[in-house]
Protein backbone atom coordinates (compact mmCIF):
# COMPACT_ATOMS: atom_id res chain seq x y z
CA UNK A 1 0.00 0.00 0.00
CA UNK A 2 1.52 3.65 -1.15
CA UNK A 3 0.17 6.51 1.37
CA UNK A 4 0.38 10.28 -0.51
CA UNK A 5 0.28 12.85 1.74
CA UNK A 6 -0.58 16.26 0.45
CA UNK A 7 -1.40 19.46 1.92
CA UNK A 8 -4.92 19.48 0.85
CA UNK A 9 -6.94 18.30 -2.51
CA UNK A 10 -6.12 20.46 -5.40
CA UNK A 11 -8.02 20.18 -8.70
CA UNK A 12 -5.11 19.73 -11.12
CA UNK A 13 -3.77 16.59 -8.52
CA UNK A 14 -7.22 15.27 -7.56
CA UNK A 15 -8.11 14.06 -11.25
CA UNK A 16 -4.49 11.94 -11.44
CA UNK A 17 -5.41 10.26 -8.33
CA UNK A 18 -8.69 9.43 -9.72
CA UNK A 19 -7.08 8.08 -12.65
CA UNK A 20 -4.73 6.27 -10.83
CA UNK A 21 -7.49 4.52 -8.71
CA UNK A 22 -9.05 3.60 -11.54
CA UNK A 23 -5.53 2.13 -12.79
CA UNK A 24 -4.72 0.28 -9.64
CA UNK A 25 -7.35 0.65 -7.34
CA UNK A 26 -6.72 -0.10 -3.23
CA UNK A 27 -3.32 -0.17 -4.25
CA UNK A 28 -3.07 3.68 -2.11
CA UNK A 29 -4.39 5.96 -0.12
CA UNK A 30 -4.23 9.70 -0.18
CA UNK A 31 -3.83 11.51 2.98
CA UNK A 32 -4.69 15.00 3.29
CA UNK A 33 -3.53 17.41 6.11
CA UNK A 34 -6.89 19.63 5.39
CA UNK A 35 -9.61 19.83 3.18
CA UNK A 36 -10.16 24.03 3.01
CA UNK A 37 -10.24 23.89 -0.43
CA UNK A 38 -13.36 21.96 -0.47
CA UNK A 39 -15.04 23.37 2.49
CA UNK A 40 -14.01 27.05 1.48
CA UNK A 41 -11.32 29.21 3.03
CA UNK A 42 -9.92 32.67 2.11
CA UNK A 43 -7.20 33.11 -0.71
CA UNK A 44 -5.09 36.34 -0.12
CA UNK A 45 -3.70 36.33 -4.05
CA UNK A 46 -7.29 35.78 -5.42
CA UNK A 47 -8.54 38.15 -2.37
CA UNK A 48 -11.53 36.11 -1.44
CA UNK A 49 -13.09 33.13 -0.31
CA UNK A 50 -12.60 30.25 -2.37
CA UNK A 51 -13.93 27.18 -2.39
CA UNK A 52 -13.46 24.48 -5.78
CA UNK A 53 -16.71 23.76 -7.64
CA UNK A 54 -15.28 20.38 -8.89
CA UNK A 55 -15.09 16.94 -7.71
CA UNK A 56 -12.09 16.81 -5.37
CA UNK A 57 -13.09 13.76 -3.28
CA UNK A 58 -14.45 11.21 -4.82
CA UNK A 59 -13.50 8.12 -6.71
CA UNK A 60 -10.00 7.47 -4.94
CA UNK A 61 -9.38 6.58 -1.20
CA UNK A 62 -8.44 9.30 1.29
CA UNK A 63 -8.56 11.11 4.94
CA UNK A 64 -8.43 14.00 6.17
CA UNK A 65 -6.47 14.57 9.49
CA UNK A 66 -7.96 18.07 10.06
CA UNK A 67 -3.90 19.69 10.96
CA UNK A 68 -4.79 23.15 10.67
CA UNK A 69 -3.22 25.50 12.70
CA UNK A 70 -4.56 29.45 12.35
CA UNK A 71 -5.39 29.86 8.54
CA UNK A 72 -4.52 26.78 6.52
CA UNK A 73 -2.15 27.34 4.17
CA UNK A 74 -0.75 30.25 5.10
CA UNK A 75 2.76 29.52 6.01
CA UNK A 76 4.72 26.38 7.27
CA UNK A 77 3.43 25.69 10.92
CA UNK A 78 -0.40 26.17 9.12
CA UNK A 79 -0.50 22.47 8.96
CA UNK A 80 0.83 20.67 11.72
CA UNK A 81 2.23 17.04 11.65
CA UNK A 82 -0.35 15.39 14.47
CA UNK A 83 -0.78 12.06 14.48
CA UNK A 84 1.13 11.23 11.70
CA UNK A 85 3.80 9.28 13.05
CA UNK A 86 1.08 7.37 15.01
CA UNK A 87 -0.60 6.69 11.36
CA UNK A 88 2.54 5.66 10.02
CA UNK A 89 3.79 3.38 12.53
CA UNK A 90 0.18 1.38 12.33
CA UNK A 91 -0.39 1.25 9.13
CA UNK A 92 2.82 0.44 8.03
CA UNK A 93 2.52 1.37 4.24
CA UNK A 94 4.94 -0.03 1.96
CA UNK A 95 6.03 3.61 0.60
CA UNK A 96 4.98 6.87 1.08
CA UNK A 97 4.77 10.06 -1.61
CA UNK A 98 5.12 13.69 -0.28
CA UNK A 99 3.96 15.97 -2.65
CA UNK A 100 5.99 19.21 -1.34
CA UNK A 101 8.04 20.73 1.03
CA UNK A 102 6.01 23.45 2.40
CA UNK A 103 4.54 22.51 5.53
CA UNK A 104 5.15 21.29 8.99
CA UNK A 105 2.72 18.31 7.74
CA UNK A 106 5.21 17.70 5.09
CA UNK A 107 8.52 17.64 7.25
CA UNK A 108 6.62 15.16 10.17
CA UNK A 109 5.73 12.81 7.57
CA UNK A 110 9.75 12.47 5.66
CA UNK A 111 11.01 12.21 9.14
CA UNK A 112 8.53 9.61 10.17
CA UNK A 113 9.36 7.67 7.28
CA UNK A 114 13.09 7.97 7.89
CA UNK A 115 12.15 6.68 11.68
CA UNK A 116 10.05 3.65 10.77
CA UNK A 117 12.16 2.49 7.41
CA UNK A 118 9.45 3.93 5.14
CA UNK A 119 10.68 4.39 1.49
CA UNK A 120 10.07 7.99 0.45
CA UNK A 121 8.96 8.64 -2.71
CA UNK A 122 8.68 12.74 -3.99
CA UNK A 123 6.40 14.18 -6.58
CA UNK A 124 6.76 18.50 -6.37
CA UNK A 125 7.34 21.50 -8.60
CA UNK A 126 10.25 22.38 -6.97
CA UNK A 127 13.08 23.91 -9.89
CA UNK A 128 16.36 26.29 -9.61
CA UNK A 129 15.14 28.71 -12.12
CA UNK A 130 11.94 30.14 -10.56
CA UNK A 131 13.62 32.74 -8.83
CA UNK A 132 16.29 35.29 -8.47
CA UNK A 133 18.06 34.00 -5.02
CA UNK A 134 20.76 35.90 -3.58
CA UNK A 135 24.51 33.97 -3.11
CA UNK A 136 23.74 32.75 0.41
CA UNK A 137 20.19 32.00 0.38
CA UNK A 138 20.90 29.13 -2.71
CA UNK A 139 23.77 28.24 -0.71
CA UNK A 140 21.22 27.09 1.84
CA UNK A 141 19.00 26.02 -0.57
CA UNK A 142 21.40 23.84 -1.90
CA UNK A 143 22.22 22.21 1.25
CA UNK A 144 18.66 21.99 2.75
CA UNK A 145 17.46 19.76 -0.52
CA UNK A 146 20.96 17.82 -1.10
CA UNK A 147 20.40 16.52 2.72
CA UNK A 148 16.60 15.91 2.18
CA UNK A 149 17.19 14.00 -1.01
CA UNK A 150 19.91 12.00 0.26
CA UNK A 151 16.76 10.30 2.55
CA UNK A 152 14.56 9.56 -0.64
CA UNK A 153 14.19 6.48 -2.99
CA UNK A 154 12.25 7.57 -5.62
CA UNK A 155 11.30 10.67 -7.45
CA UNK A 156 8.78 11.93 -9.83
CA UNK A 157 9.73 15.02 -11.91
CA UNK A 158 7.26 16.97 -13.62
CA UNK A 159 8.67 18.45 -16.09
CA UNK A 160 12.89 19.43 -17.48
CA UNK A 161 13.90 21.97 -15.07
CA UNK A 162 12.27 20.34 -12.45
CA UNK A 163 14.32 16.90 -13.11
CA UNK A 164 17.39 18.98 -13.62
CA UNK A 165 17.12 20.25 -10.08
CA UNK A 166 16.93 16.94 -8.62
CA UNK A 167 19.75 15.43 -10.80
CA UNK A 168 21.97 18.09 -8.94
CA UNK A 169 20.74 18.14 -5.89
CA UNK A 170 21.88 14.02 -5.69
CA UNK A 171 19.36 12.01 -7.56
CA UNK A 172 20.49 9.76 -10.12
CA UNK A 173 18.39 9.43 -13.02
CA UNK A 174 17.90 5.24 -12.04
CA UNK A 175 15.91 6.78 -8.76
CA UNK A 176 13.67 8.94 -11.09
CA UNK A 177 10.56 8.57 -13.38
CA UNK A 178 8.79 11.19 -15.62
CA UNK A 179 5.15 11.44 -14.17
CA UNK A 180 4.41 14.96 -16.24
CA UNK A 181 2.43 18.36 -14.63
CA UNK A 182 -1.44 18.05 -16.12
CA UNK A 183 -4.38 19.18 -15.95
CA UNK A 184 -7.76 16.65 -16.78
CA UNK A 185 -8.87 16.90 -20.40
CA UNK A 186 -11.63 18.95 -19.54
CA UNK A 187 -15.25 19.35 -22.12
CA UNK A 188 -12.97 16.42 -24.02
CA UNK A 189 -16.23 14.57 -24.66
CA UNK A 190 -17.66 17.43 -26.71
CA UNK A 191 -17.18 17.57 -30.45
CA UNK A 192 -16.16 20.01 -32.53
CA UNK A 193 -19.77 21.49 -33.25
CA UNK A 194 -20.28 21.63 -29.34
CA UNK A 195 -17.29 23.47 -28.84
CA UNK A 196 -17.80 26.29 -31.17
CA UNK A 197 -21.53 26.84 -30.08
CA UNK A 198 -20.13 27.10 -26.75
CA UNK A 199 -17.37 29.28 -27.72
CA UNK A 200 -19.63 31.53 -29.98
CA UNK A 201 -22.55 31.93 -27.13
CA UNK A 202 -19.55 32.94 -24.68
CA UNK A 203 -18.19 35.45 -27.33
CA UNK A 204 -21.54 36.75 -27.50
CA UNK A 205 -22.66 37.60 -23.96
CA UNK A 206 -18.79 39.24 -23.19
CA UNK A 207 -19.30 41.14 -26.76
CA UNK A 208 -16.37 39.86 -28.87
CA UNK A 209 -17.11 39.57 -32.74
CA UNK A 210 -16.27 36.46 -34.68
CA UNK A 211 -13.20 38.35 -36.15
CA UNK A 212 -11.74 39.90 -33.05
CA UNK A 213 -8.73 37.93 -31.19
CA UNK A 214 -9.40 37.68 -27.60
CA UNK A 215 -6.70 37.59 -25.44
CA UNK A 216 -7.10 35.74 -22.22
CA UNK A 217 -5.56 36.32 -18.47
CA UNK A 218 -6.78 33.29 -16.47
CA UNK A 219 -5.55 33.39 -12.60
CA UNK A 220 -4.72 35.50 -9.72
CA UNK A 221 -4.28 39.41 -10.44
CA UNK A 222 -1.04 39.93 -8.23
CA UNK A 223 2.36 41.22 -9.07
CA UNK A 224 4.34 37.83 -9.92
CA UNK A 225 1.89 36.62 -12.83
CA UNK A 226 2.24 40.31 -14.28
CA UNK A 227 -0.81 41.23 -15.86
CA UNK A 228 0.00 45.08 -16.20
CA UNK A 229 1.90 43.57 -19.24
CA UNK A 230 -0.81 43.11 -21.14
CA UNK A 231 -1.82 46.16 -21.13
CA UNK A 232 1.38 47.66 -21.95
CA UNK A 233 1.53 45.29 -24.72
CA UNK A 234 -1.74 46.47 -25.93
CA UNK A 235 -0.49 50.08 -25.91
CA UNK A 236 2.00 49.27 -28.75
CA UNK A 237 -0.38 47.75 -31.75
CA UNK A 238 -1.19 50.41 -34.22
CA UNK A 239 -4.95 51.52 -33.92
CA UNK A 240 -6.20 49.17 -36.39
CA UNK A 241 -4.62 46.59 -34.92
CA UNK A 242 -5.86 47.25 -31.85
CA UNK A 243 -9.27 46.99 -32.78
CA UNK A 244 -9.07 43.66 -33.78
CA UNK A 245 -7.93 42.76 -30.34
CA UNK A 246 -9.67 42.07 -26.85
CA UNK A 247 -8.56 41.45 -23.88
CA UNK A 248 -10.64 39.29 -21.21
CA UNK A 249 -9.34 39.14 -17.66
CA UNK A 250 -10.65 36.19 -16.08
CA UNK A 251 -9.11 36.50 -12.78
CA UNK A 252 -9.47 38.60 -9.22
CA UNK A 253 -7.22 39.88 -7.00
CA UNK A 254 -5.11 42.68 -5.08
CA UNK A 255 -3.98 44.00 -8.86
CA UNK A 256 -7.79 44.76 -9.87
CA UNK A 257 -8.14 48.41 -8.99
CA UNK A 258 -4.98 49.36 -10.57
CA UNK A 259 -5.73 46.98 -13.84
CA UNK A 260 -9.04 48.75 -14.34
CA UNK A 261 -7.76 52.22 -13.69
CA UNK A 262 -5.30 51.44 -16.48
CA UNK A 263 -7.58 49.95 -18.61
CA UNK A 264 -9.96 52.70 -19.10
CA UNK A 265 -7.85 54.26 -22.19
CA UNK A 266 -8.86 51.12 -24.19
CA UNK A 267 -12.30 51.77 -23.69
CA UNK A 268 -14.44 48.25 -24.27
CA UNK A 269 -10.91 46.57 -25.41
CA UNK A 270 -10.64 45.32 -22.08
CA UNK A 271 -13.21 43.23 -19.99
CA UNK A 272 -12.96 42.34 -16.54
CA UNK A 273 -14.77 39.14 -16.30
CA UNK A 274 -13.87 38.19 -12.40
CA UNK A 275 -13.26 35.00 -10.58
CA UNK A 276 -14.54 32.20 -12.30
CA UNK A 277 -14.86 28.59 -10.55
CA UNK A 278 -12.98 25.60 -12.15
CA UNK A 279 -15.96 24.35 -13.30
CA UNK A 280 -16.63 27.23 -15.30
CA UNK A 281 -13.15 27.89 -16.93
CA UNK A 282 -12.92 25.34 -19.83
CA UNK A 283 -15.70 27.58 -21.73
CA UNK A 284 -13.42 30.48 -21.42
CA UNK A 285 -10.45 28.67 -22.94
CA UNK A 286 -13.00 27.40 -25.99
CA UNK A 287 -13.90 31.23 -26.37
CA UNK A 288 -10.50 32.26 -26.31
CA UNK A 289 -7.82 32.58 -29.16
CA UNK A 290 -4.68 32.58 -27.12
CA UNK A 291 -3.61 32.44 -23.42
CA UNK A 292 -1.29 34.59 -21.81
CA UNK A 293 0.86 33.88 -18.80
CA UNK A 294 3.57 37.00 -18.63
CA UNK A 295 4.94 35.80 -15.32
CA UNK A 296 7.46 37.53 -13.67
CA UNK A 297 10.38 35.67 -11.78
CA UNK A 298 8.90 35.05 -9.22
CA UNK A 299 7.95 31.50 -8.33
CA UNK A 300 5.99 29.99 -11.82
CA UNK A 301 7.37 26.93 -11.36
CA UNK A 302 5.39 25.48 -14.13
CA UNK A 303 1.81 27.63 -15.11
CA UNK A 304 -1.11 24.79 -15.30
CA UNK A 305 -3.65 27.31 -17.35
CA UNK A 306 -0.93 26.94 -20.37
CA UNK A 307 -1.83 23.32 -19.52
CA UNK A 308 -5.37 24.06 -20.09
CA UNK A 309 -5.18 26.32 -22.80
CA UNK A 310 -3.76 24.23 -25.03
CA UNK A 311 -6.05 21.37 -24.49
CA UNK A 312 -8.78 23.47 -25.96
CA UNK A 313 -6.42 24.47 -28.65
CA UNK A 314 -5.99 28.34 -27.70
CA UNK A 315 -2.27 29.67 -28.96
CA UNK A 316 -0.21 30.67 -25.82
CA UNK A 317 2.21 33.22 -24.97
CA UNK A 318 4.34 32.61 -21.97
CA UNK A 319 7.06 34.66 -20.58
CA UNK A 320 10.69 32.28 -19.82
CA UNK A 321 10.31 33.02 -16.15
CA UNK A 322 7.29 30.55 -16.81
CA UNK A 323 8.74 26.74 -15.61
CA UNK A 324 6.70 25.19 -18.47
CA UNK A 325 8.13 27.32 -21.13
CA UNK A 326 11.22 24.28 -21.27
CA UNK A 327 8.10 21.90 -22.51
CA UNK A 328 6.08 24.06 -24.75
CA UNK A 329 8.14 26.83 -25.91
CA UNK A 330 9.02 24.56 -29.40
CA UNK A 331 5.36 24.24 -30.20
CA UNK A 332 4.00 25.79 -33.49
CA UNK A 333 1.80 28.35 -31.69
CA UNK A 334 4.03 28.75 -28.46
CA UNK A 335 5.82 32.06 -28.32
CA UNK A 336 8.10 32.32 -25.37
CA UNK A 337 8.94 36.35 -24.42
CA UNK A 338 11.39 37.71 -22.28
CA UNK A 339 10.46 38.61 -18.66
CA UNK A 340 8.74 41.98 -18.70
CA UNK A 341 8.95 42.60 -22.51
CA UNK A 342 5.70 44.54 -23.58
CA UNK A 343 6.99 45.05 -27.20
CA UNK A 344 7.72 41.18 -27.49
CA UNK A 345 4.71 40.23 -25.91
CA UNK A 346 2.87 42.65 -28.45
CA UNK A 347 4.74 40.99 -31.57
CA UNK A 348 3.73 38.06 -30.27
CA UNK A 349 0.10 38.71 -29.92
CA UNK A 350 0.39 39.82 -33.51
CA UNK A 351 1.98 36.74 -34.99
CA UNK A 352 -0.54 34.52 -32.88
CA UNK A 353 -3.24 36.28 -34.47
CA UNK A 354 -3.00 35.19 -38.04
CA UNK A 355 -3.41 31.75 -36.77
CA UNK A 356 -6.56 30.16 -37.47
CA UNK A 357 -8.72 28.96 -34.29
CA UNK A 358 -8.42 25.46 -33.95
CA UNK A 359 -9.42 23.35 -31.33
CA UNK A 360 -7.24 20.43 -31.70
CA UNK A 361 -3.86 21.60 -33.17
CA UNK A 362 -1.76 20.16 -30.21
CA UNK A 363 -4.29 17.32 -29.03
CA UNK A 364 -1.61 14.39 -30.12
CA UNK A 365 1.21 16.44 -28.25
CA UNK A 366 -0.37 17.54 -25.01
CA UNK A 367 -1.61 13.94 -24.90
CA UNK A 368 1.81 13.58 -23.02
CA UNK A 369 0.63 15.96 -20.37
CA UNK A 370 -2.14 13.68 -19.28
CA UNK A 371 -3.88 12.51 -15.75
CA UNK A 372 -3.17 9.36 -17.52
CA UNK A 373 0.47 9.81 -18.68
CA UNK A 374 1.30 11.46 -14.42
CA UNK A 375 -1.10 8.18 -13.34
CA UNK A 376 0.57 5.52 -15.28
CA UNK A 377 4.02 6.55 -13.86
CA UNK A 378 3.14 6.52 -9.96
CA UNK A 379 1.19 3.06 -11.11
CA UNK A 380 4.49 1.67 -12.70
CA UNK A 381 5.87 2.33 -9.28
CA UNK A 382 3.57 0.42 -7.58
CA UNK A 383 3.71 -2.55 -9.24
CA UNK A 384 7.45 -2.38 -9.36
CA UNK A 385 7.55 -2.24 -4.92
CA UNK A 386 5.00 -5.29 -5.20
CA UNK A 387 7.43 -7.15 -7.26
CA UNK A 388 10.03 -6.49 -5.10
CA UNK A 389 8.19 -7.61 -1.73
CA UNK A 390 7.65 -10.61 -3.21
CA UNK A 391 10.46 -11.25 -4.24
CA UNK A 392 11.77 -10.54 -0.55
CA UNK A 393 9.43 -12.45 1.42
CA UNK A 394 10.09 -15.50 -1.48
CA UNK A 395 13.59 -15.52 -1.08
CA UNK A 396 14.88 -18.65 0.77
CA UNK A 397 16.06 -18.24 4.38
CA UNK A 398 19.92 -18.85 4.34
CA UNK A 399 20.94 -21.69 6.24
CA UNK A 400 21.64 -22.29 9.68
Amino acid sequence: MLFIFDSHPVQYKAPVYQELQRMRPGSFKVIYASDCSVRGHHDKDFGQRVAWDVPLMEDYPHTVLHNERGVPLHGFRSLSGRGIFALLKRERPSAVLISQFLYASDLTAYLSCLSLGIPIWIRHETQDEAFIRPPWKTILRQLFYRLAYRGVSHAFYIGQANKEHLFKHGLSPARMSFSPYCTPAARADMDATAKQQTRDDLRATLGVAADETLLLFSGKLIDKKNPGLLLDALAQLGPEELQKVKLVYVASGVLAPILRQRAAEFAARVIFAGFVNQGAMPDYYLAADLLALPSRRAGETWGLVVNEALQAGCGVIISNAVGCHREFGGWERVRVIPDNDATACAKALSDLSRFPRSFDWCLTEIEQYSTAAAARAIAEAIDRLATSERTTSHAPCASS
